[in-house]
């Protein structure tokens, strides 16, 4: 059986959300969950630091 694209794309982005600690991710598709990585990363910017002011 092959292996769409879509689909490796989907489990890269449901691994990178569960060393995260998100494991909610059953039965989204793959554009929510690409949303809720971009949430979770966008929370890890430290905004007192100087480099992030822009933030």
């Amino acid at each position: 059986m092959k292996i769409s694209e879509l689909d490796l794309k989907t489990k890269h982005v449901v691994e990178q959300l569960s060393v995260m600690g998100f494991k909610d991710t059953e039965g989204l598709t793959y554009k929510e969950l690409v949303s809720k990585l971009a949430m979770a990363r966008v929370m890890e910017v430290d905004v007192t630091s100087g480099q992030n002011k822009w933030f």
